[in-house]
């Protein structure tokens, strides 16, 4: 194996992995957390508002119980 390919592959090998990793934090943030799965059901047209005030309701409730 040329010492080149090495050069440039062994930083690829650590941005890979690097890269998954931001990419999954920013989608767990953005789009998994409490305060998003509240917002989401809030704003849903199709959810009756009785579905959203129970699930607010419930995910305010584990919020504050400190269940993860």
């Amino acid at each position: 194996m040329s010492p080149w390919l090495v050069v440039f592959l062994l930083p690829a090998a650590l941005a890979v992995p690097a890269l998954i990793l931001v990419l999954s934090s920013v989608v767990e943030h953005r789009f998994l957390s409490p305060q998003s799965m509240i917002v989401s059901a809030a704003r849903s047209r199709r959810a009756a508002p009785e579905y959203a005030e129970v699930m607010v309701a419930r995910e305010f409730d584990r919020i504050l119980s400190g269940d993860d």
